[in-house]
């Protein structure tokens, strides 16, 4: 039964959208993503085999095609008319082993629902269930122990789907002392100085965060006019100060104090001329230098450990030679403060018209994977991250610059404009991307957001590829971190599988 589900909208959410790359009918061959690097050896190898699979009418049974690599499928298929049919596989894994990590490969995007299950002392467990497979779907879960497994896929777009592999890992845990997880964050959404003013159990469950987090980025703080830095606050720079100083007395009740957090802040952002886009770009090439020289005075006054750029996006060749001056000269004033100091830019993998020196200058990359609705509406799955990341992959850009970005809000599904927060869902859901019936607008609508279990995913993805991170944006819209199904607990979820 589909519930009714109210939210609100994720207030001041515009400075980051035209997400990822999207690929539309022709999307890249999964063989050309950034490909996961396993320290183990995958245990659906010698022993392993299919014992049974459900067949449709004249259907000839290939599921053991799951576990070679020939290039051929396992084609579950549905009857016709019918909306969903448990089409599963079963494999024996030559004994009992333990695992935390699945590997699934799809010819297609016909997969609409699917479940992994595991048999554990005789009996069928789920472990796993999501909306997507797609090109190239890693699994991230808490590890079990069984001597069989159980793919289903539960509901198809067209008759049939094409599996071309399933593969099984027991990861260990790893040093990622480099790994970033940056979370957005408003100064006037949670607003720091009243949260302050909670009980202590409200604000230590709140700084519970800042253990998953360890670079927060502010934004929307300061704009521009005319060429000076102005506050978006009603008294101020003093609001500012005041807002700064309560957030990091929330970060020092973190519950891990050897947890080293940042904290960053965008300086500058479209609306900086007035105009969006365009006003962004004119009012630079006019002020870009003052700009820079007062971001690094700002940034050595408020003591931040980093700059963030969120200039989308510079579109003609003289716009992208004052973005290669203005980079340039920023970052060489911030080392002369900080020789550590982070700079940041906001990013999509389709506008990267800056030179490959100016590239090389950033130190974290917020790559916007998310807003770049597919054929069915979902606006942050993992395959759209991964093909997103070529292009950064072929402007020469380090993997561990990028931070892939995961979204905390929702999207309709039929592209309409309004967000709808992650904390305003009501129902306890772990797994689900897709929520029915959310009232936005006076309307209900279908939502696509990124479930905690895709969230995790996404982590255990970048951390297993080499990427840099990941990046919420934000953290006014997800549930609180003591919350299981919180976007942060999905997150933390993954890192607490693999990394030391």
């Amino acid at each position: 039964m589909k519930r009714k589900v109210v939210c609100r909208l994720c207030a001041a959410t515009v400075c980051l959208t035209l997400g990822c790359t999207l690929f539309v009918g022709c999307a890249p061959d999964a063989d050309d993503y950034v490909q996961p690097q396993f320290s183990s050896a995958n245990i659906l190898g010698e022993g392993a085999s299919v014992t049974a699979e459900t067949l449709v009418g004249r259907e000839k049974a290939d599921a053991a095609n799951v576990l070679s690599k020939d290039g051929k499928c396992w084609t579950p298929s549905r009857p016709d008319g019918s909306e969903a049919l448990n089409s599963y596989v079963e494999i024996y894994l030559g004994g009992t082993k333990t695992f935390n990590t699945a590997l699934i490969r799809e010819d297609g995007n016909e997969v609409q629902y699917f479940r992994l299950s595991a048999r554990v002392d005789g009996q069928w467990k789920v472990i796993y269930q999501s909306e997507k497979i797609q090109a190239l779907r890693l699994l991230s879960f808490d590890a079990v122990t069984a001597d069989a497994i159980r793919l289903s896929i539960d509901k198809f777009r067209g008759k049939r789907a094409k599996i071309e592999s399933i593969e099984l890992y027991n990861e260990p845990k790893r040093a990622a002392d480099d790994f970033n997880v940056t979370v957005y964050q408003r100064l006037d959404g949670d607003v720091p100085s009243e949260i302050m003013r909670r009980s202590d159990e409200e604000i230590d469950t709140y700084a519970r965060y800042y253990d998953v987090y360890n670079t927060v980025l502010i934004f929307g703080a300061v704009n521009w006019s005319e060429g000076e830095m102005v506050f978006n606050f009603e008294d101020g720079e003093e609001g500012f100060a005041r807002e700064l100083h309560s957030l990091k007395q929330l970060i020092a009740r973190r519950s891990d104090k050897a947890h080293d957090v940042k904290i960053i802040c965008t300086a500058l952002a479209d609306g900086a001329g007035g105009a969006g886009h365009t006003g962004v770009n004119v009012f630079m090439a006019e002020h870009w230098k003052e700009v820079a020289d007062q971001m690094v005075d700002f940034m050595k006054r408020y003591d931040l450990d980093g700059l963030d750029v969120d200039w989308e996006y510079p579109q003609t060749k003289a716009d992208w030679k004052c973005y290669d001056q203005f980079i340039s000269y920023l970052d060489d004033r911030m080392k002369t403060v900080k020789e550590d100091a982070i700079l940041s830019a906001a990013l999509s993998s389709g506008a990267l018209g800056m030179s490959k020196e100016t590239l090389a200058r950033f130190d974290q990359i917020q790559y916007m994977a998310y807003d770049g609705m597919d054929e069915d509406g979902y606006q942050s799955s993992l395959d759209q991250a991964q093909a997103g990341l070529l292009g950064f992959v072929e402007k020469g850009v380090d993997l561990k610059q990028i931070n892939i970005g995961i979204a905390a809000y929702g999207r309709p599904v039929d592209g309409g404009l309004f967000w709808a927060n992650w904390r305003d869902v009501p129902r306890e859901d772990y797994w689900n991307s897709l929520q029915y019936n959310v009232v936005c607008d006076g309307q209900l609508q279908d939502f696509a957001f990124c479930a905690p279990a895709l969230a995790g995913d996404k982590t255990a993805y970048a951390l297993l590829s080499g990427v840099g991170g990941v990046m919420v944006f934000r953290l006014a819209c997800d549930k609180t971190p003591d919350h299981p199904d919180s976007v942060a607990a999905g997150i933390a979820n993954a890192l607490n599988r693999y990394v030391e």
